[in-house]
């Protein structure tokens, strides 16, 4: 029991560390992120094809530098949060399971960087003209930096991460944690929780947006099931 225990303390010390990397990590990269936050800041509102924006609080403009410099912070140590990660987990698996998962180590980071490029080129620019669309002469915009941030940085992050959702499932089917029948079996239940995982990371809701964001995430969840279910057919021949 006295092992157990100790054991357990020790986990708990050595993910306790991993954290604390992570975080070191991010908020080194903040730093150095916050020398290209206004450059940054700039090509963000050209992306949306705005003039200017407007900050209503003295600090405001200032707070939109920190968030975009937290943002790049978060993009630039996220390889070293996967490391980290792996660190943790790698020494409790198996040789052909660390195999498999440093393979998936960099699939995360290709997806992630996928993911981030698909909000910047097609979400983000397409949602807004979407939305912006429903004015008149009448109703004319006036676009608040902090609110526009809000947007832009939740989208990134969002379908950064939503884009590792596919990766996740193959990589659970690959261990045997779940299974390839299983999971064509309850296909419509697994679309349901992507698209209310949709509705809730990004950050308008609008089914738009949503329709952007879930139709390639539905490809890759098919392709990673296709992937995998033939893996396993190799597997018993090999």
């Amino acid at each position: 029991m006295n092992e157990r225990r100790t054991t357990f303390i020790e986990h708990l010390e050595e993910l306790r560390r991993r954290i604390l990397y992570s975080i070191a990590a991010v908020a080194v990269s903040t730093v150095a992120g916050f020398f290209f936050a206004k450059r940054f800041l700039n090509l963000i509102i050209q992306r949306a094809s705005l003039s200017t924006t407007y900050f209503f609080a003295p600090a405001e403009a200032f707070v939109a530098q920190i968030k975009v410099a937290v943002f790049l912070g978060i993009v630039i140590s996220f390889p070293f949060i996967l490391y980290q990660s792996w660190t943790f987990i790698g020494p409790g698996l198996t040789k052909s399971e660390r195999r498999i998962s440093l393979s998936y180590m960099a699939s995360g980071l290709v997806l992630f960087a996928i993911g981030i490029l698909f909000g910047y080129y097609i979400l983000i620019p397409y949602g807004l003209r979407f939305l912006l669309s429903f004015g008149s002469e009448m109703i004319q915009p006036l676009m608040n930096i902090g609110k526009y941030m809000n947007f832009f940085l939740w989208c990134l992050l969002g379908s950064g991460l939503l884009f590792q959702l596919p990766l996740l499932l193959f990589f659970l089917i690959r261990l045997g944690i779940v299974d390839v029948e299983t999971i064509t079996n309850h296909r419509p239940e697994a679309i349901v929780g992507v698209l209310v995982l949709c509705a809730v990371i990004t950050p308008t809701g609008d089914f738009f947006t949503l329709l952007l964001l879930s139709v390639p995430l539905m490809l890759l969840f098919e392709l990673s099931i296709l992937i995998a279910r033939l893996s396993t057919r190799k597997k018993p021949q090999n």
